[in-house]
């Protein structure tokens, strides 16, 4: 799933890198969110929403580009192919641009082939998701969670 715009200015990316940096996002009810954000040039080097205090004018705030080390020439992400800007981390193997596309990326190299045995709700196969899959949607799941609430 690739993210378009810049999460502090909401402009698209239209093909320019994007800088893949810590963050938080604003929640709402005095909470901020821990996440690794997607900005744009002009926000990186303006450094709108740096250390950012003032949540009403821009609901983001970061400290730094990911990973440790020099700063990397864009790379692309590998699920969505997004060039990402961040520092070169020795551990860090492989570069998303954010964590639906290393979702994304896990199930792919699984074959998204779910877990291949029967739901435990209704007895179909299991033919997406999750290699140990044990419902084929979340309307079996919802349904599964309700039956032992009753039962309990």
């Amino acid at each position: 799933m690739r993210e378009t715009t810049c999460a502090g200015c909401a402009d698209p990316f239209d093909g320019q890198p994007a800088y893949l940096v810590q963050g938080a996002r604003w929640m709402g009810r005095r909470r901020w969110c821990g996440d690794t954000l997607l900005i744009c040039a002009a926000c990186h080097d303006s450094r709108r929403g740096y250390f950012n205090a003032d949540h009403k004018t821009t609901p983001i705030t970061w400290t730094a580009l990911v990973g440790r080390g020099e700063q990397q020439a864009p790379v692309p992400c590998v699920a969505c192919g997004q060039a990402v800007i961040r520092n070169a981390e020795p551990l860090l193997k492989r570069v998303t641009c954010s964590a639906a596309c290393s979702t994304s990326l896990t199930r792919s190299r699984n074959g998204n082939k779910g877990s291949g045995q029967p739901c435990e709700t209704c007895g179909e196969e299991i033919t997406t998701g999750r290699a140990d899959s044990r419902y084929c949607g979340p309307a079996c799941r919802q349904k599964a969670y309700r039956q032992r609430k009753s039962h309990a």
